[in-house]
């Protein structure tokens, strides 16, 4: 217990010296990929909770008239214009047949005894959420590595995915995220954590310096972002014209 206290220590202070023993360690990929799986499937345990709750309470037939009231409480504040009556008059109407159909849909007989569906339900959801990192960690790893090899780097996958997926121990904060004001921030402290994890976990297994670990990391997210904005920037550019083309 003591050594693997020592080694998250070691991790999240960005120490030198632990990353370069867990990288000299043998099958460091596996242990890195079973560090990520353990440390994803603890901070999503709340998913289980949250949906066995929800499960277990349901939609009764009060809760959605209350729901519907409110819907159109708010929706009826909306002034709009005559050629929009219809449209908004039919979104009302689906909105309420929806509703209804859930509450239906909740009160038909399962296969399986309900307490026992809820929980199977809620353990897929919990299982979902915690795998569902590793495509974008294994992405985005794909990226990095190829940028590495073209700086210069040794660019080898198993040291580089082993050591990367340390990243995922910062993400144990977000078990916490279930609390209201303080787990957004957790959340957001994980994210800032983890991403110094990956890149000195980047600096150490490419033997880069901090400065050209940094942009080897970073120049993926700077990519996407630019054309994240650049592809939003033509569509409202699209949207623009459209609407002027048709007054």
């Amino acid at each position: 217990m003591e050594t693997t206290i020592n080694f998250i220590r070691g991790v999240v202070t960005l120490d030198e010296q632990t990353y370069r023993d867990f990288l000299g360690s043998q099958n460091v990929m596996k242990r890195g990929f079973l560090i990520f799986l353990a440390c994803f499937f603890f901070a999503m345990f709340p998913v289980f909770g949250q949906t066995l709750i929800a499960k277990i309470q349901g939609l009764t037939p009060e809760e959605a008239a209350l729901v519907q009231d409110e819907f159109i409480s708010l929706f009826e504040q909306f002034q709009p214009a005559e050629s929009d009556e219809m449209f908004m008059e039919m979104f009302r109407q689906n909105f309420v047949l929806s509703m209804n159909i859930g509450v239906e849909i909740e009160a038909l007989p399962t296969l399986l005894p309900k307490p026992i569906a809820d929980f199977l339900q809620a353990l897929g959801a919990w299982v979902s959420a915690s795998l569902r990192p590793i495509f974008p960690w294994l992405a985005y790893g794909a990226l990095v590595l190829l940028l590495a090899k073209l700086a210069g780097g040794p660019a080898v996958l198993n040291p580089f995915f082993g050591l990367t997926a340390l990243f995922a121990i910062p993400n144990l904060l977000r078990i916490l995220g279930f609390i209201p004001f303080l787990g957004p921030v957790l959340e957001l402290v994980a994210l800032i954590w983890g991403l110094a994890v990956y890149i000195r976990a980047v600096q150490i297994s490419q033997e880069f310096s901090g400065g050209k670990a940094v942009l080897i990391t970073l120049l993926p997210l700077l990519v996407l972002f630019l054309l994240v904005a650049c592809s939003s920037t033509a569509a409202v550019a699209t949207l623009v014209g459209l609407a002027a083309g048709g007054q």
